[in-house]
């Protein structure tokens, strides 16, 4: 014989069951939210720092370009050190000639370079080797810097 329970006895047996299915439901929506939510400030900050680098790079390209059209035309605003082999004693500012300064041309508003070159021989010719670091942004993780370091022919 079989023993069948009233269908009134077992809903009494099943109350408060939805209610700790509904916190558990609840509870795991809010941590998958939450950890989305850090995902996605990372990945904005990631995505700040790379467009910080990418400005950082071309201030850096934008001071050789300035320190070659300076050394090969002979202009008179270029201190960069020209010492070979030795670590520059001064450093050609652009835009400016103090560190402070910052470019004023749209995409590089609050970058700089520091410029220095030195000369080298060789049997092949004498070439200028010009490094260039570019900064953009504030210190720290606010901010980025990037250096490109060229050779030229004289």
């Amino acid at each position: 014989m079989s023993h069948k329970l009233p269908v009134v006895a077992l809903r009494s047996k099943q109350r408060g069951l939805g209610l700790i299915s509904a916190i558990f439901v609840i509870t795991v929506l809010a941590v998958i939210i939450a950890g989305m939510s850090r995902f996605f400030a990372l990945s904005q900050d990631v995505t700040a720092q790379e467009f910080l680098g990418a400005r950082a790079i071309t201030a850096a390209q934008t001071g050789i370009e300035l320190e070659l059209t300076c050394l090969g035309n002979g202009a008179s605003g270029c201190v960069a050190s020209a010492v070979v082999g030795s670590p520059p004693t001064q450093v050609d500012y652009w835009p400016g000639p103090a560190a402070s300064d910052t470019f004023n041309i749209n995409g590089l508003q609050g970058c700089r370079s520091e410029v220095f070159y030195r000369t080298v021989t060789s049997s092949e010719g004498d070439f200028w080797t010009i490094d260039s670091t570019g900064y953009c942004g504030g210190s720290g993780l606010d901010g980025a810097s990037r250096k490109v370091v060229i050779r030229a022919a004289q």
